[in-house]
């Protein structure tokens, strides 16, 4: 099957609007981020979308390009569309079928045309 690029529409797709937009976790240490304390088993709440914004992770985060998902492997915790880790969202798969679904028949029957149309309304062809 040759729908990679399909397939990196989704991912791009994921990234700008992801379904799980925070994540919780549990500090199992005492943990120092940029001078602040996270003690062991306090909850912390991750923001996804400040993940997949981030430029050091996406060059040109607003931009949406689904070519950056060719021959490019997301860094563990860099690609949270649907959470992380032993819980990841069971439904993924069954999301990701239902926007490919979606996106085929959107495009089967989506017409475009130009937003202005202009005509030369001379009648001579010099």
């Amino acid at each position: 099957m040759r729908l990679y690029f399909f397939l990196q529409v989704i991912d791009e797709m994921l990234r700008f609007a992801n379904i799980a937009f925070s994540i919780f976790r549990e500090a199992t240490s005492d943990v120092n981020i940029n001078g602040y304390l996270i003690p062991k088993g306090w909850r912390v709440l991750i923001w996804a979308r400040a993940i997949h914004m981030d430029s050091e992770y996406y060059p040109n985060p607003k931009e949406f390009n689904p070519s950056r998902w060719k021959d490019y492997n997301a860094k563990a915790g860099t690609f949270l569309p649907f959470g992380a880790g032993s819980r990841l969202c069971p439904g993924a798969d069954l999301a990701k079928l239902e926007i490919s679904i979606f996106l085929h028949y959107f495009l089967l029957n989506y017409r475009s045309a130009p937003s202005s149309l202009s005509f030369n309304s001379s009648s001579s062809p010099f």
